[in-house]
């Protein structure tokens, strides 16, 4: 990727194609360290954590989703695993002191949390109110899917402390909601949304963008409708044609959908920042708009998505992941639990927590707010950074960026501009040391090989402009 220098607002060459990424990521060397050993001795620098809990069972099987998840053949399925699931949590309260960081966030994901029980819910609940030191909590995130939400499950969370639900939305359009295997109907989505707002004080949904084939009139009428359905807080992805399923390519591509260019996508981005401030909206994140009185500021501070805080965060906030497909990411590790359900369940069974633990220089945890808290929270606290331990690369390439007019800066913090709003993905990839940007690279390249994806170089790159580039 190039950095182009000038006053153009087209910066870069091209646009890198997945939009939601770890860093420093799974593909470091692997570690000899066992489980205890890496989170006891995570304790000695981290100050605060995220819990994930993952569900892995869907009703209905959306094409546009790339997370571990499956349909399942009965209640007893989901059962077993979550009898797995509590065995995992219990195993590890065995070995290590959970009690030692205090939990700031939790985020019950999938699949579909929704689909637990009532009575599960309760009691995995209670189970992590006994487990961890939950003083400190700020937020407890909860996915929901409109048809499996009840007044009983909501009721459940409420009871275990939920803060935050989610549920996947994506769009209005009847068209784009057979065109992604969307089951759930418009009334069922209304319903669902007029619930969580009665018991919670936040509710969030997802809209996706940029679709091939999808054009700007679409994307307004999605916009109003997400406005007016009275939620505090709406998400709004681009979509991601390198991870989604194949089976969505298969589909847009018997409709003759033509690919929406990097540049239409990026004109999209602008378009849906100005159309949710001018409705009373403010980004409070790379993709999250709240409902809140409009400023001149680029981000808003009036709400954080604290889970995202310590994926994309500073070097002492850490992530523990529960269940299949789970990351957890702390100083010098990443562990990336299995994906087979059945592995999982047998791994537990027998008192072994089945992840693959790798490791990293230190100097990649310490570079993270840089290159993922500043583009992606739109502001960093300079006095939360250790300068001198921070990947040397990082800080050759944050100078550049401020040259360039991305960042502004005063005598605490570090800020994004509007400009470096527009482009917080590209930043992000920007300002990794090249060896991780290759890594990433390679995670394009394995995806791009199945010959059912359907991707075409003008979703990748910008028209050619007269402007001196930078290697990036």
């Amino acid at each position: 990727m190039q950095l182009r220098s000038g006053s153009t607002l087209v910066k870069f060459d091209r646009q890198f194609p997945i939009y939601n990424f770890f860093f420093p990521n799974q593909g470091k060397a692997r570690a000899a360290a066992s489980v205890p050993q890496v989170w006891n001795e995570a304790a000695r620098h981290v100050r605060s954590r995220a819990l994930y809990f993952h569900i892995p069972f869907c009703d209905t099987i959306c094409n546009f989703c790339p997370f571990t998840r499956g349909r399942y053949s009965s209640r007893a399925v989901i059962d077993e695993y979550f009898a797995s699931l509590l065995a995992e949590l219990r195993l590890k309260a065995d070995l290590i002191d959970l009690k030692r960081v205090p939990v700031s966030a939790i985020f019950f994901g999938g699949g579909t949390p929704s689909l637990l029980d009532p009575e599960q819910i309760v009691e995995l609940g209670e189970l992590i109110r006994r487990t961890f030191d939950l003083s400190a909590l700020r937020e407890f995130s909860f996915e929901v899917e409109a048809k499996s939400l009840t007044q009983e499950r909501a009721q459940a969370m409420r009871a275990i402390g939920v803060t935050h639900p989610r549920f996947g939305l994506q769009s209005f359009s009847p068209k784009w909601r057979d065109m992604f295997d969307l089951t759930a109907t418009l009334d069922q989505i209304h319903d669902a949304a007029a619930l969580l707002k009665r018991c919670f004080p936040y509710q969030t949904f997802d809209i996706l963008y940029g679709m091939s084939g999808q054009d700007e009139e679409e994307l307004i009428a999605d916009l109003e409708a997400a406005v007016a359905l009275g939620t505090t807080n709406v998400d709004i992805y681009p979509i991601d044609n390198i991870v989604t399923q194949v089976g969505l390519h298969a589909k847009l591509d018997a409709a003759g959908a033509a690919p929406t260019s990097a540049m239409r996508k990026f004109g999209m981005n602008v378009l849906i920042d100005q159309a949710m401030r001018h409705a009373g909206f403010m980004p409070h994140n790379g993709h999250g708009y709240v409902r809140t009185p409009a400023t001149g500021d680029v981000v808003s501070d009036a709400y954080s998505f604290v889970y995202h805080e310590h994926v994309y965060g500073y070097h002492d906030h850490d992530l523990m992941g529960f269940g299949v497909n789970a990351i957890s990411s702390t100083m010098g590790h990443v562990l990336t639990q299995t994906h087979s359900k059945k592995v999982y369940r047998e791994a537990i069974a027998q008192g072994r927590v089945p992840c693959e633990i790798s490791r990293h220089e230190r100097a990649l945890d310490f570079a993270r707010p840089i290159v993922l808290r500043l583009p992606y929270h739109g502001r960093l606290d300079k006095r939360h950074v250790r300068w001198d331990a921070v990947h040397p690369e990082v800080l050759e390439k944050l100078d550049r960026v401020r040259q360039e007019g991305f960042v502004a800066e005063d005598d605490t913090s570090l800020s994004l501009t509007k400009l470096g709003w527009y482009w917080y993905v590209n930043l992000m990839y920007y300002l990794m040391p090249n060896a991780d940007q290759l890594l990433m690279n390679g995670m394009v390249i394995d995806k791009l090989k199945d010959p059912g994806r359907r991707f075409s170089k003008r979703e990748l790159l910008f028209p050619l402009v007269s402007a001196q580039v930078a290697e990036g």
